[in-house]
């Protein structure tokens, strides 16, 4: 599809919506000072915090390469994007209904949108169901090993909303789309179900596997990881696959809850594996 001409009410509708903050946030460790923020430049090699973002005039400047500019500008200059991709990204994000110049374009963005929003839906209800099973009776190994072999207590397995994926081949498939009614289409496409090979229809993807929500910065589930709890299933760890919500190389785990302890230290220790 060609690139749209954004109508000027969504292009000033997303300006409106957008927080620098939390968008420079994601690519900048930021420190409060007074009613701004401070951090090193991404837009060169930085030595010490000069780089500035304005909550309250929705800005951000460098004051030694003199990069500056809005959210639209942030963006574009990091990643080399154009303008219009760049809106668009940010309509998603902020949940901002898209208008374009071209009527026969708008319907094919906003469903584009609409897609996005299914898909949170989806993956946030089988993330209930697996919390759900591991305290029903076919959970009971799943958890025996959080709290017998790892240690954790039942507030942090609250708090990382754990799970457990029952061991039938269709378990989650009945509930999402026999009970929910959900379509078939878009529980694959979340990454949660798997067509058979030989024959139609679907297999879980997961099965047997202690379940592990991946949230984005802004505390959604947009995956998961699970680990198998026999030697006999391989691999031990299977991850969701890239999806609309889900990029495996660009998330990282745990990235929502420590945030906000990075920005006051300003530093991280990134460790392989969602367990110690």
């Amino acid at each position: 599809m060609d690139t749209p001409r954004l109508h000027p009410d969504t292009i000033a509708a997303v300006r409106d919506r957008a927080d620098i903050v939390d968008i420079v946030s994601e690519h900048v460790v930021l420190k409060k000072q007074g009613k701004d923020y401070t951090g090193l430049c991404p837009f060169h090699d930085d030595k010490s915090p000069s780089f500035s973002v304005s909550p309250g005039k929705q800005f951000y400047y460098c004051f030694s390469c003199g990069a500056g500019g809005n959210a639209f500008k942030f963006m574009m200059e990091l990643g080399k994007r154009p303008f219009t991709e760049v809106v668009l990204d940010l309509a998603k994000r902020y949940q901002v209904p898209v208008q374009t110049l071209e009527p026969s374009k708008r319907q094919a963005l906003q469903q584009q949108l609409t897609l996005r929003e299914q898909l949170y839906e989806i993956v946030a209800v089988a993330a209930r169901f697996y919390e759900h099973a591991l305290l029903s009776p076919d959970g009971e190994a799943a958890l025996a090993y959080l709290v017998g072999q790892r240690g954790l207590s039942p507030e942090i397995i609250q708090q990382f909303q754990l799970g457990y994926a029952p061991g039938g081949w269709q378990t989650l498939y009945g509930y999402l789309v026999d009970q929910k009614r959900f379509p078939v289409a878009l529980v694959e496409q979340a990454g949660l179900i798997v067509p058979r090979t030989q024959g139609s229809g679907y297999y879980d993807r997961f099965r047997n596997r202690l379940m592990i929500p991946i949230l984005d910065v802004r505390g959604r589930v947009i995956g998961f990881g699970g680990r198998s709890l026999s030697d006999e299933d391989k691999p031990k760890y299977l991850n969701s696959p890239d999806t609309e919500l889900f990029d495996k190389g660009k998330t990282l785990f745990g990235l929502d809850k420590a945030r906000e302890a990075i920005s006051k230290t300003d530093g991280a220790v990134v460790v392989e594996g969602y367990l110690t």
